[in-house]
């Protein structure tokens, strides 16, 4: 898996010919998978139709169509090695002071949903009973939302790691 950032703000369908050689007759389908895999690999680009310029790109291996030949590697100082990896471990504890914050807001909404207070009122209005069941339902599922995301940010961030290793051999 290779990283970059984007130049100049560009299209998913423009940064697709700029990564991967897709040429042939099946080009337009191999631009498609290539385009999926993109958008799959790199969710933190929403739905934006124009990525902006400074995006951090994943590029992902897809079977079948290979990468466009890159720029050689860049020789980094060691001093900006160095600070590099130290913007990597803020970038991580950022991620997970975050995580956790967000982790117990709901978690804490959660046990205020159990407490006996609510429980009378909602006995009391049971119209508030379907309305407590969803907003419920939706932190369960905010909570495997926010776990996913983590577990894919430590994964970009871990690479990023390799491949900042690598760029002095």
């Amino acid at each position: 898996m290779q990283f970059i950032t984007t130049k100049t703000p560009t299209t998913l369908t423009a940064l697709t010919h700029q990564v991967f050689a897709i040429h042939g007759a099946k080009s337009t389908a191999a631009a498609k998978q290539a385009q999926a895999a993109l958008r799959a690999a790199n969710p933190h680009w929403g739905d934006h139709a124009k990525l902006p310029a400074g995006t951090l790109v994943i590029i992902p291996k897809v079977p079948g169509i290979h990468a466009a030949a890159s720029q050689p590697a860049v020789v980094v100082s060691a001093t900006v090695a160095e600070q590099l990896k130290q913007v990597l471990a803020g970038a991580q504890a950022v991620l997970e002071n975050s995580v956790s914050g967000e982790t117990q807001e709901i978690k804490a909404s959660l046990s205020l949903a159990k407490s006996r207070e609510l429980i009378a009122l909602v006995k009391e209005a049971p119209e508030l009973r379907d309305r407590l069941a969803q907003v419920n339902e939706e932190s369960k599922l905010q909570l495997t939302q926010i776990a996913a995301a983590k577990a894919a940010m430590l994964q970009g961030l871990a690479q990023l790691g390799k491949d900042l290793g690598s760029l002095n051999p």
